[in-house]
């Protein structure tokens, strides 16, 4: 189900949580007293990038109010710990606790995602993780992606909060079978036997089939339709779209490097900045060029300047948080 926050009818509609996100990564780092002048500048054009910032930067300075009341000595250390430790989770999970019922009743009015950074498991920004659940279902969690796992006798469930899984069910006895189902906001995905990837995009949800097959269900659907190996589909919460076949190269990530062939640049500058903190952008003028090769997803700097050796491009740093591709 998506979230639309309460706003007037002339401030951009905030239902984006990743937007929400990336204001309060912001603001925890302007927050931290140890900004350097280029993050600040950074927020600043990130901010004026789009109303949606803008507004989404304004919402999370009513959290910077409610936790006014929070002593520096307490707030300051914990903030600093934990960038020293790099970790934007732990930031936000000692913001939400040191701020007490005020900051978590703000979080539920406004449908901040915290459920996102509260789940069971997550990953951050260009970070990886394999799990391997108590049925012996192996799950690997692409980049910002977060899930809770609800097992019960009756069935077995991921919740999928944010990001992208890719999803190797285990096989259980006829006896004690229970459904794999992985539910996102727009409806359900169970599992017949196989190997899958599901993605919570913004508005709607993504699926592909690798092996067997998989029952979709929109949430305000009665109907479910099978997506057979070899296809993919988006679904929102009244439909599922036509299957088309699958990207072969769509779950490279997996084995850490993005692998295209023939795809637009601004389509690839929009993909590998799912891995990279701050804006990537490429210049009108040079989004129609087209990428093929092989791109490290845990160097995401190493790739942008295989990028320039390859095509007539310049890779701008303004920071380390905003970088453009425009022409050589």
């Amino acid at each position: 189900m998506s979230r639309r926050l309460d706003t007037p009818s002339t401030t951009p509609q905030l239902d984006n949580d990743a937007v929400l996100h990336e204001a309060l990564q912001w603001l925890v780092t302007l927050w931290s007293g140890e900004a350097s002048r280029d993050e600040r500048q950074a927020c600043e054009l990130w901010r004026r990038t789009s109303p949606a910032h803008e507004a989404a930067w304004q919402r999370v300075q009513s959290l910077d109010n409610r936790l006014g009341a929070v002593p520096a000595s307490l707030a300051a250390p914990t903030l600093r710990g934990a960038r020293q430790r790099a970790r934007r989770r732990a930031v936000l999970r000692s913001i939400m606790f040191a701020g007490g019922t005020g900051a978590l009743a703000w979080a539920a009015r406004d449908q901040v995602p915290w459920r996102s950074w509260t789940a069971d498991y997550r990953t951050t920004t260009g970070e990886q993780r394999r799990l391997v659940l108590a049925d012996g279902t192996r799950l690997v969690m692409n980049t910002a992606t977060a899930l809770d796992v609800r097992f019960t006798a009756s069935e077995r469930r991921v919740l999928l909060r944010s990001g992208e899984i890719y999803v190797a069910t285990a096989h259980e006895a006829p006896a004690t079978y229970r459904p794999f189902i992985v539910e996102t906001a727009q409806g359900s995905v169970q599992a017949l036997g196989t190997r899958f990837t599901v993605r919570q995009g913004d508005d709607l949800s993504y699926v592909a089939v690798y092996e067997g097959a998989v029952s979709v269900r929109p949430a305000h659907s009665l109907m479910a339709q099978r997506i057979e190996v070899g296809e993919r589909t988006t679904f929102v919460t009244d439909r599922t779209n036509t299957p088309s076949p699958v990207d072969t190269n769509a779950t490279s990530w997996t084995r850490g490097v993005l692998v295209v062939e023939q795809m637009r640049l601004d389509a690839f500058v929009s993909e590998l900045g799912r891995y990279r903190p701050g804006l990537l952008r490429a210049d009108p003028s040079v989004a129609a060029l087209r990428v093929s090769g092989v791109f490290p997803l845990g160097d995401t700097d190493r790739a942008l300047t295989s990028l320039e050796r390859a095509l007539p491009v310049s890779i701008r740093y303004a920071t380390r948080y905003w970088v453009s591709i425009r022409p050589r």
